[in-house]
């Protein structure tokens, strides 16, 4: 959703028609329908297509309703094969030597405090394994993927920003005064470059109804982190189309 993009993209969130790149919205008028919660079901994980490898666990899709909701599933099932094919090449260098008898583990779940869905977007923030052994460390992290609904186009942690770089400075702040109150706050000293902040390492996010959940990724003796940055402290940093989306997140039934 680059504002680069020729092509004019009016995205319909809410109550509101945003316009992608041109930094106009209207109001869509009578066309417009109240945003209201969809019902999210858990589907079984895609294989990981690598020998040697187990794949569990459950990633969300949307129950069919009288919305087309073809496209968002199968843009979230998208999401899972994307991260599948990132990490084949790693799995397979590892394996390789590896005694025959270690078997790998692709494995995804849902935590519902990281889990938001409407009729006008999807977002989740799922836990990940990506072991070439169990137990191998830096293997679990976090996988994220917020949706438009009815159209399926994702969205990005930068575009929830007017100013990205600002507003991704301003997440991160909150991110990690909320981590030094926990038992993990010396990471953010010992690993300072893994927490910095760009968009790559905030890129794992969901819209949830607490605030923006973002969770990074497992290193070394620093097991994955998530914490929960509530909208009152990033609303004057967001975008249209991110107040859009923020305005349109309701707990899923």
């Amino acid at each position: 959703m680059s504002g680069r993009n020729a092509a004019l993209l009016l995205t319909c969130v809410s109550a509101a028609c945003v316009a992608v790149g041109s930094g106009k919205a209207s109001h869509a008028g009578a066309s417009a329908t109240a945003v209201t919660p969809l019902k999210v079901v858990p589907a079984r994980t895609p294989p990981f297509r690598v020998p040697r490898y187990d794949t569990k666990g459950t990633y969300p899709q949307l129950r069919p309703r009288a919305l087309d909701l073809r496209a968002v599933n199968a843009v979230l099932r998208s999401a899972i094969v994307a991260d599948q094919r990132r990490y084949a090449p790693e799995a397979r260098r590892e394996h390789a030597h590896l005694p025959s008898t270690d078997r790998g583990l692709y494995r995804t779940a849902i935590d519902r405090r990281y889990v938001s869905a409407s009729t006008g977007v999807v977002s989740a923030l799922l836990p990940v394994t990506e072991e070439a052994f169990r137990g191998q460390h830096n293997g679990d992290g976090w996988l994220g993927m917020t949706v438009l609904v009815p159209s399926g186009r994702r969205v990005a942690i930068t575009d929830l920003f007017a100013k990205p770089n600002q507003g991704i400075r301003v997440l991160a702040a909150a991110w990690k005064a909320r981590i030094r109150q926990t038992d993990a706050r010396t990471c953010l000293h010992i690993y300072a470059a893994d927490y910095a902040p760009t968009a790559a390492n905030y890129r794992s996010f969901a819209l949830t109804p607490a605030g923006i959940a973002v969770g990074s990724w497992e290193v070394e003796a620093c097991y994955r982190l998530v914490a929960t940055v509530p909208y009152s402290t990033l609303r004057p940093y967001l975008s249209q189309l991110g107040a859009a989306v923020v305005a349109a997140v309701r707990q899923p039934h």
